[in-house]
């Protein structure tokens, strides 16, 4: 019997070593592209975080399988603690959505507050930018009441100009009642395509899952862009792309319209890696390219007063 627990006990002991060798190699790099945690048991030093950024690349970055990721990767190896080398690595991966940046930094970011205000019988609607640690559902909750407190509107104006991205989900959530129910939006990866789905003013597959109230209008939409409309605001402009009833008015967006995952490190740095282009249901994909409104700003006016004279 004794014999027999020695080796059981040998062999735990065996499969734990392996496991934890495991986790040690690989957790740092698949961790944060398969989980989007990385796992250090120790040993985090610059040298292995900046090396488990640029294989997370290599996994799931968009052009991760590219010659240009190929020959940066390369250059990085020689020197993985220089940043001009990190930065190269990640670009190429990810492209100019890419990038690594201070998590403390990105805390202190100060985002205005969405609003919604009703004159005229149109529904104005300012969507501001939404970082991941902000209150989503309170966000989400402000646009969604505002924009059903008047069912008599006769057009709503969903304004996303200097909206420079974030956090999509509260954003959907937020203008469901003006979407249709179903999929509003797809990702297109290296790894298939998945989709971002309304139903009612609940939204999942993109950003945060949020769920709000307040139910559907069925009135005219116009959509604001402009140089600095940018990542989930743009997909959130290509939520409405290919609606009849919408018209979009300003400048051209500022060509982000990716999906991003954001990874945090044990050394207070953040990975932002491009995953996926965005698809809209008219099956156009976008990346990296502005994307351009049908009028000048100019002309919103006489189309508004089209729809409510």
């Amino acid at each position: 019997m004794k014999t027999v627990l020695k080796i059981f006990g040998g062999l735990f002991i065996v499969a734990l070593i392996v496991v934890l060798a495991a986790v040690y190699f690989f957790g740092p790099s698949y961790g944060g592209a398969l989980l989007g945690k990385p796992v250090f048991l120790f040993n985090a030093s610059e040298k292995r975080i900046n090396t488990a950024m640029v294989d997370t690349a290599a996994i799931t970055g968009i052009y991760g399988d590219s010659d240009k990721f190929m020959y940066a990767r390369a250059g990085f190896e020689v020197d993985p603690t220089n940043p001009d080398l990190l930065d190269a690595a990640i670009d190429a991966a990810g492209g100019k959505h890419s990038k690594v940046f201070s998590t403390e930094k990105e805390k202190a970011t100060d985002n205005t507050d969405p609003s919604v205000e009703f004159e005229d019988g149109v529904l104005r609607a300012t969507v501001p930018s939404i970082g991941r640690h902000d209150d989503g559902q309170a966000y989400a909750d402000t646009l969604a009441t505002g924009l059903t407190a008047h069912p008599e509107a006769c057009a709503a104006v969903v304004d996303l100009r200097g909206n420079d991205g974030g956090d999509m989900g509260p954003m959907y959530a937020g203008l469901s009642p003006l979407l249709p129910d179903g999929t509003a939006l797809s990702f297109v990866s290296r790894m298939g395509t998945t989709d971002v789905v309304i139903d009612g003013n609940s939204v999942t597959g993109g950003g945060t899952p949020t769920t709000t109230s307040g139910g559907k209008l069925d009135i005219p939409v116009v959509v604001l862009t402009d140089g600095d409309t940018a990542s989930s605001a743009e997909a959130t402009l290509l939520a409405f792309r290919g609606l009849d009833n919408v018209r979009t008015f300003g400048e051209p967006t500022a060509g982000y319209a990716s999906a991003n995952m954001v990874i945090d490190y044990p050394d207070g740095r953040s990975l932002m890696l491009t995953t996926a282009k965005d698809k809209a249901r008219t099956g156009e994909e976008f990346a990296e390219d502005p994307i351009a409104p049908d009028a000048p700003e100019s002309e919103l006016d006489s189309w508004l007063a089209s729809r409510c004279g």
